[in-house]
């Protein structure tokens, strides 16, 4: 973790405090917390596989056959 100073009015500290103890979280914990219901974290967009539908076991197999990326 690192150490960032945020500059807020003193009500929108206050506010923030007051919610992190309602929550029975840390300051950075419902800042994280606050953040993630506005913006959610992208997806992961390299590496796994990604299908169409739901494949059998043999399907996979004949995927994993042919190689990773080629």
């Amino acid at each position: 973790m690192t150490v960032t100073t945020v500059k807020v009015p003193k009500a929108t500290r206050d506010r923030l405090h007051r919610l992190a103890a309602a929550d029975g979280l840390t300051l950075a914990q419902e800042i994280e917390k606050l953040i993630d219901l506005h913006v959610p974290r992208p997806k992961p967009t390299i590496g796994g596989f990604r299908s169409e539908r739901a494949l059998t076991a043999e399907e996979l197999d004949e995927e994993l056959a042919n190689g990773f990326g080629t």
